[in-house]
């Protein structure tokens, strides 16, 4: 038997997923990756000893949206409860959604982009720097394609002290 080397728990376990690990399909479910955002966001504020409350509640949020509109209503739809998300409805169910889920993806391009740059105090950032935050903010909105290659850092993130 092996012993896990690190000692997280809950949701810390996802950041410690490496990136050539079967256990990176798990990260394409929905409510997943919405985990996966929260537990990046939090660990970074934990580093910088930030206050987590705005972004733990946003991005908690963001969870629930995603599992109820990625797990509850199919399942209740299949199993012949009928719910109608059509029309008028529907809309605030994916105003919000979207709201949550882009102020999420928005405050953890900010944390991760100023935590990054943290490692070179000294540089002189320029205005072709200002897109390292639309590049950040592109890899967490197209997460299927993304999420490997970011795992890595997500790694170096978690074990950098």
């Amino acid at each position: 038997m092996t012993k896990q080397t690190t000692d997280q728990t809950g949701i810390y376990q996802l950041l410690d997923i490496k990136p050539e690990s079967s256990k990176m399909l798990f990260l394409l479910l929905p409510p997943i990756y919405a985990l996966w955002l929260l537990a990046i966001g939090s660990r970074l504020l934990q580093k910088q000893n930030k206050s987590v409350n705005v972004f733990t509640f946003v991005a908690s949020v963001t969870v629930l949206l995603f599992t109820y509109i990625f797990f509850v209503i199919p399942i209740l739809q299949n199993i012949g409860i009928a719910i109608v998300v059509t029309g008028e409805r529907v809309l605030p169910l994916i105003l919000s959604f979207f709201f949550f889920w882009f102020s999420t993806t928005g405050m953890l391009t900010s944390l991760i982009v100023k935590y990054d740059r943290q490692k070179t105090p000294d540089y002189n950032y320029t205005m072709a720097n200002a897109f390292d935050y639309v590049f950040r903010f592109f890899a967490f909105f197209f997460w299927p394609f993304t999420i490997w290659s970011f795992q890595k850092k997500v790694n170096e993130y978690n074990d950098r002290k």
